[in-house]
């Protein structure tokens, strides 16, 4: 990437004269609206903010340094030629201790120093609005910025853009100063931790690149800059169209003539790997496509005036009017696999090395895509696909035994006997099985049962490992090892919405789960502690990226902080809006414990 230190940033600059142009109508960045609506979702994802050192336990530091120096003073009651003597060793015991202290004592200032200073640069206000216009305030409540903008974004790393009475956009900090200067700019956008701007140069209007503290990514030359997706940026620079990914690399350009137009885009496979991170993209310029790796810009398919197709997991197809279309399947930066003789080819996961073909008359063919041959060929065997590996079911007339094998586009992995399936899938790494008892267990992919136990009911194993089950009408959760880590006592468990699990387990450490109890419902951990007692009527999920739920206690709507497990004084009303650290009901704002911080028009 190249290196941009020796570039002039002059965007903190007042010195720059500008005109007063008005900006275009397109004022939000991608992370305005990052506030969980009850009747709305699916709001983009901002980022979570680094978390910095408390304050106090670096002052605590500092006076246990103090206060650890010895006092070097000498008793007068001793005799002045010992005192003289003990003295001088004393002076020369702690000539060579107190550089030593005194280094230490320096070090420590200038962590404190240090982090005194991030934690006074890294401040995100709250945005308030009143009477049309943006204002902000602190945790606290304490108006920082009085309500005058035009415009203003949520913060994002102690920054935030706003726009004045003048229609100039402009950059402040966690103080409520100015950090880019109104007209220093003409735009400003944020897109995931990089910021697109423009302003005008001696050619003119250009765009590039910020980081998140506002340093230059790219230099200020693209004609255009737009936010694609996955890290992605499209550009165009006098006469050339091409890609940059997140660092400002440009990985991939295209000249074109001037008579051409000038249209690009990108469309990103997406993909789902746990081992692979290349991802490939369709780049159209113009009338002509092509795919490219999207992180190194490599062109893994020739230009072509055929319009691309993009699917999941680096599936791609060529449309073909008069019979099936051209499939294609790229990985490690080739085609690994193309066809012509499927209605659809898929892949469910990319990972598995195996592709579904279907045909004109529905039916499957399962493709090894390290062969490139169908891995169901005998007709009178049957064959499932699930979770990245195929079931293969058949009668071994040697042992007399309906035979289950579970074959990857490697070897078979697994096997077992004389069982009834619940299903013929896996789910998750299991497959539930109908034991002779008439009850329900699982079977791992190596073909081996998890546990004695047996149980009347049972979910399928969720993504994070855990199943529930029940016996005699009493239900609890199971483990991939079988094990019950919360006995079956309750009259219901149910799983929390998957994203919302993995956000609280991250940052509480804390996995939980539903339960119902005489009629009522509570939360209880992986450890079987009950954490709400079993008082509601409901829960509803309202936010995935917060930990705030909704639950419904004697006919009112409350909020429960699952960070906290607290029941917060706040009328959840169908108009709420949860963000990070913050609530807004109505005209009211709400820290996570409950409090009101503020009231619009107080």
């Amino acid at each position: 990437m190249q290196n941009y230190d020796d570039i002039d940033n002059d965007f903190l600059s007042d010195d720059e004269d500008f005109l007063p142009i008005t900006p275009s109508n397109d004022e939000k960045t991608s992370n305005e609206e990052n506030s969980e609506k009850i009747i709305s979702l699916d709001e983009i994802i901002k980022p979570d903010d680094s978390t910095i050192t408390d304050e106090k336990e670096n002052t605590q530091i500092l006076e246990d340094v103090v206060s650890s120096i010895p006092d070097i003073s000498v008793s007068e009651t001793l005799d002045e030629e010992i005192q003289n003597k003990k003295s001088n060793k004393m002076i020369y015991k702690y000539a060579k201790v107190l550089p030593v202290i005194a280094f230490t004592f320096v070090s420590v200032l200038g962590i404190y120093i240090f982090i005194h200073n991030v934690n006074a640069d890294i401040i995100n206000l709250i945005k308030i609005v009143e009477k049309e216009k943006v204002g902000y305030i602190n945790n606290e409540g304490n108006v920082i910025v009085k309500p005058k903008y035009l415009y203003g974004s949520d913060y994002y790393k102690g920054y935030a853009i706003v726009k004045n009475y003048n229609n100039l956009y402009g950059i402040i900090d966690g103080k409520g100063d100015t950090e880019i200067s109104f007209g220093n700019i003409f735009s400003a956008n944020l897109y995931g931790n990089r910021y697109i701007v423009s302003k005008f140069t001696n050619d003119g209007l250009k765009m590039g690149l910020l980081d998140s503290s506002l340093k230059e990514v790219t230099r200020i030359k693209y004609d255009n800059l737009s936010y694609s997706k996955s890290g992605i940026f499209m550009y165009t620079y006098n006469d050339t169209m091409g890609v940059m990914n997140n660092d400002g690399k440009e990985i991939y350009s295209y000249k074109v003539d001037e008579v051409d137009d000038k249209n690009i885009s990108v469309e990103v496979s997406n993909v789902d790997s746990k081992t692979s991170d290349a991802t490939y993209a369709k780049i159209k310029i113009n009338s002509s496509s092509t795919i490219i790796n999207i992180l190194t810009g490599n062109e893994v398919y020739k230009y072509t005036l055929d319009d691309i197709m993009v699917l999941d997991n680096n599936v791609f197809y060529i449309k073909n009017e008069t019979g099936n279309n051209k499939y294609f399947i790229i990985k490690d930066d080739r085609i690994i696999y193309q066809t012509d003789q499927y209605k659809r080819v898929r892949v469910e996961d990319i990972d598995s090395n195996i592709a579904i073909g279907i045909k004109d008359d529905s039916t499957l063919d399962y493709i090894n895509l390290l062969t490139k041959e169908k891995i169901n060929t005998d007709g009178n065997v049957k064959y499932t696909y699930s979770d990245g590996v195929v079931l293969q079911e058949m009668y071994n007339f040697q042992t007399s035994k309906n035979e289950f094998n579970v074959i990857t586009p490697e070897k078979t992995i697994g096997s077992f006997y004389d069982v009834k399936l619940d299903s013929n899938e896996f789910v998750n790494g299991y497959i539930k099985i109908i034991t002779e008892n008439n009850k329900y267990n699982f079977i791992n992919k190596n073909g081996n049962i998890i546990s004695k136990k047996e149980y009347e009911e049972a979910s399928d194993f969720n993504e994070n490992g855990y199943a529930i089950v029940s016996n005699d009408k009493t239900y609890g959760v199971i483990d991939t090892s079988g094990k019950e880590v919360i006995n079956l006592k309750y009259d219901n468990i149910k799983f929390i919405d998957d994203t919302l699990f993995n956000s609280i387990y991250k940052t509480t450490g804390q996995e939980l789960f539903i339960f119902k109890e005489n009629n009522k419902y509570g939360i209880i951990n992986s450890d079987g502690k009950i954490v709400v007692k079993a008082i509601y009527d409901n829960f509803k999920t309202v936010t995935t990226k917060y930990p705030i739920i909704k639950a419904k206690y004697e006919g009112s709507n409350v909020l429960i902080n699952l960070e906290t497990f607290k029941e917060l004084s706040i009328n959840a009303t169908n108009s709420i809006q949860i963000y990070k650290d913050y609530i807004i009901s109505k005209d009211e704002y709400y820290n996570y414990n409950g409090q009101l911080i503020y009231t619009v028009g107080d």
